[in-house]
């Protein structure tokens, strides 16, 4: 069992593969309770590389949100008062706060996150398929890019909340 828990970012990467659909639109940020909320929690924070700033926005999404299932804002501008949202609202917190850290970091003519409306696959199967709710239609997820090279961050800000997984994979066609 232990095992399971060590290597259970290593097998849900393996099983599960996540694939974009079509990218979400962004929201502009104009709560400044959101704006000092990320300016004071990373006052000390030297976040010099992407994977720092991608860890300190799972952190900082983590800490700030709780997933519900009931219907709910999306908007981090709401979601940052109220605290609770689904899929939807942790994608756009977390792409906003990350955009943001990597704008403090000087990095933002290179990397930009963006929040993809998704499908989920376990072992090569459409899991959505099998729901009759209108809520597991699909799933949302975080891709940072970096404009230059192509390389690419895949980030489930959910998962990473409830199952401590920072990263996930991608379905290859």
């Amino acid at each position: 069992m232990a095992l399971l828990f060590i290597f259970r970012g290593y097998i849900y990467r393996v099983s599960v593969k996540y694939d974009a659909i079509e990218e979400r639109k962004g929201y502009t940020i104009i709560n400044s309770k959101l704006i000092s909320y990320l300016d004071d929690s990373t006052v000390s924070d030297n976040l010099p590389s992407i994977t720092s700033i991608v860890d300190k926005s799972n952190e900082l999404t983590s800490e700030k949100l709780e997933f519900t299932s009931s219907k709910c804002d999306v908007d981090p501008n709401k979601i940052v008062n109220t605290h609770k949202t689904q899929c939807v609202g942790y994608a756009y917190f977390y792409a906003f706060t990350c955009n943001y850290l990597i704008e403090k970091s000087r990095l933002s003519n290179e990397w930009k996150a963006k929040a993809y409306v998704g499908k989920l696959f376990f072992l090569g199967i459409d899991i959505h398929k099998y729901f009759d709710s209108p809520f597991f239609k699909d799933h949302d997820f975080v891709i940072v890019e970096n404009s230059n090279t192509g390389e690419r961050v895949y980030i489930d800000p959910t998962i990473s909340d409830y199952l401590s997984i920072d990263r996930v994979s991608i379905k290859s066609n």
